[in-house]
């Protein structure tokens, strides 16, 4: 599908990331080839009463070939639909958190809109390129969720 007259290239991320789906329209048919992978952020127990943030990494590879260009990485902003506030969903209970790109976790990983910041790395002509990109993430501390299992669902959108 064409977004901004480039291809896109969509995989489906669960459990706070966890693999795979593409998608790919007539427009896959251009010289730069992407496909994507990753391992989910799985936080693990929540202590509510700890006082600390709960963090956790997980990991996103793009392998890009057969042509040049510069690609850019998003993510989507998950159930809760707001990139700056993510949460996850045990039944109609939530728990805050959020996905950043650098281990300081200061600037949110999405779409690059309302604040966030998208990935980019360029492709050498006619160069393989295999870019990993650790997905931090982060609960936060000081909320007192229901005893459950809780997911988001991230879309991972890898425009060349």
């Amino acid at each position: 599908m064409p977004i901004r007259g480039r291809t896109a290239r969509r995989a489906a991320l669960t459990s706070c990331l966890a693999i795979l789906l593409m998608l790919a329209g007539p427009e896959a048919m251009a010289a730069l080839s992407c496909s994507v992978s990753a391992t989910p952020v799985s936080f693990g127990l929540y202590t509510p009463l700890s006082g600390t943030d709960l963090d956790s990494a997980g990991n996103l590879q793009v392998n890009c070939d057969g042509g040049k260009g510069q690609v850019t990485i998003q993510l989507s902003a998950g159930a809760s639909g707001d990139a700056a506030d993510r949460r996850m969903f045990s039944g109609a209970s939530t728990l805050r958190y959020n996905l950043y790109d650098r281990a300081a976790r200061n600037q949110v990983w999405g779409d690059g809109t309302g604040g966030t910041r998208t990935v980019r790395f360029n492709v050498p002509k006619d160069q393989p390129v295999t870019y990993d990109a650790t997905i931090y993430g982060r609960v936060f501390s000081g909320q007192s969720p229901a005893p459950g299992f809780y997911v988001d669902n991230i879309v991972v959108t890898v425009l060349f």
